[in-house]
């Protein structure tokens, strides 16, 4: 898995679940055990895709717009 790809799953995650802007995984990192990229909550700085897409309010409008396609 690519850093890209990691960083498209972490906001994949925050649209699908509805998380707020400080729940959930914040940040992607390259394993030093397997060298592949994991998702974690545990870290001190935000994702930069992450946080200009709650900042802009597209994460917003992206998990609404997730709601209503599973019909709740």
């Amino acid at each position: 898995m690519s850093e890209d790809l990691a960083e498209t799953a972490l906001v994949d995650q925050h649209i699908y679940k509805g998380f707020l802007p400080h729940e959930g995984p914040q940040n992607v990192y390259e394993c030093q055990h397997c060298g592949y990229w994991h998702l974690t909550s545990k870290t001190h700085e935000q994702n930069r895709r992450l946080a200009e897409m709650i900042e802009s309010g597209e994460m917003k409008k992206k998990q609404e717009a997730s709601r209503w396609e599973r019909g709740f």
